[in-house]
């Protein structure tokens, strides 16, 4: 094990920017079976790491599948006019943190209930062999501000991960869209990420579901902390053969008052050590803050930093790690 994995916990959070704040609590509540955990306002000292105008209030609310304290969604929201962090555009051109993933028990139900209560949903969910052991069906959709949300049901492998005892799973990962697999990769395992599976995928109705046109390939990775924690991993995926000129980060679209996956968030207890050992493989953008109220969080030092594709993760600083 790496010197820095046992001072950092997997993805504990991810923050959505919204634009109507009561809708997408009654979204995430009816289409997904979250519930709401805490509202309130953003403290205006968090502005400087998460760059918003300290003089425009900034709300937020907390939900969560269960009580677990894992996996949870931050929603933020601004009477300021935003606009979306990706396009249909962006797919072939961006990088950054681009989606959340979530197991479901019936998937046909939750596109259902997704479109029903306001998010987008595409047809029937495309079937694929993740390995030998596990298949599963699996369906992009989007919340009603197009944040992408991939859902999907195990029908064969279920039981390697455990059971499911909500309709809906706390997040299972977050989705990188990067440029360079290799270095991605080497940056989340510095973390104590370790490899769940790594393939090429190009199945048929892979165009189809990300949303793109034409024949496509990605090279898709999903990291495991520690090698044994289920949820809270990260997904890193690129697209191969397109002919395109290297992508770009979208962290700059990245902030309130936008729309979209903003950041994520982990536990350490030692930011400066996980600092020191993460600025020589791509982490740039760093801001420290001495203690602010961290929504969802408590009161606690907070450190934001960029990844390699320019993705925004929140290190909440606590005494000890839950494991």
């Amino acid at each position: 094990m790496n010197e820095i994995a046992p001072l950092l916990s997997e993805v504990r959070m991810a923050t959505l920017g919204v634009s109507q704040l009561g809708r997408s609590v009654d979204f995430y509540e009816q289409a997904l079976d979250y519930r709401c955990q805490e509202r309130g306002r953003v403290d205006p000292a968090l502005a400087p790491l998460w760059e918003f105008d300290p003089d425009l209030p900034l709300d937020y609310a907390i939900l969560a599948a269960d009580d677990s304290g894992r996996g949870r969604i931050r929603l933020v929201s601004s009477q300021a006019a935003g606009k979306p962090i990706w396009t249909k555009a962006d797919r072939l051109t961006a990088t950054g943190a681009y989606a959340l993933n979530f197991r479901c028990q019936d998937i046909h139900q939750q596109l259902q209930r997704i479109r029903r209560h306001g998010g987008q949903a595409g047809g029937q969910p495309h079937f694929w062999e993740v390995s030998d052991q596990v298949h599963v069906y699996d369906s992009m959709s989007s919340d009603p501000d197009g944040t992408q949300l991939d859902l999907f049901s195990y029908t064969r492998g279920g039981e390697l991960r455990g059971p499911l005892a909500t309709p809906v799973s706390v997040i299972q990962t977050v989705a990188l869209a990067v440029a360079d697999v290799a270095a991605s990769r080497c940056f989340y395992q510095a973390m104590g990420f370790q490899e769940l599976f790594d393939r090429v995928l190009d199945f048929e109705g892979l165009s189809e579901m990300l949303g793109v046109e034409g024949p496509v390939k990605i090279h898709n990775v999903n990291l495991m902390k520690d090698g044994d924690v289920v949820a809270g991993r990260v997904e890193m995926f690129a697209y191969l053969d397109t002919g395109l000129p290297q992508p770009k980060p979208a962290s700059d679209r990245a902030k309130p008052p936008n729309h979209g996956l903003l950041s994520f968030s982990l536990l350490t207890t030692d930011a400066a050590t996980v600092l020191e050992a993460l600025k020589p493989l791509g982490a740039r953008g760093i801001r420290r803050i001495a203690a602010a109220s961290v929504p969802g969080f408590g009161h606690c030092p907070l450190t934001v930093l960029l990844g390699p594709d320019g993705e925004r993760i929140e290190l909440v600083e606590v005494g000890e790690l839950e494991r």
